[in-house]
């Protein structure tokens, strides 16, 4: 068996959201090596609007976001954020 068979048949016992992340590391490795990329349809399952694969692979699975504020949140948090559902009462 020659390496093209090999990697097909081990693609395809992946399930595919796997088959999507191999082929995000094989544009990674073209990419990063300057290969040109095959110009057919993105497979991937997130929408592409120039986000990057991390941003991608976070909106997959269901990541909320987070809160905008300035550069000096970590010195003024508590005002920042609501604690209104936390459970327990502070004496």
């Amino acid at each position: 068996m020659n390496t093209l068979s090999l990697i097909q048949s081990e693609l395809a016992a992946l399930p595919a959201n796997l088959q999507v992340e191999v082929l995000d590391f094989v544009k990674f490795v073209k990419q990063r090596r300057g290969l040109p990329s095959i110009a057919s349809g993105d497979t991937s399952t997130a929408p592409d609007a120039g986000d990057s694969p991390f941003f991608q692979a976070l909106t997959e699975v269901g990541f909320v976001g987070c809160i905008e504020t300035d550069e000096q949140l970590s010195t003024h948090y508590k005002q920042q954020l609501d604690f209104s559902a936390k459970v327990g009462v502070q004496p």
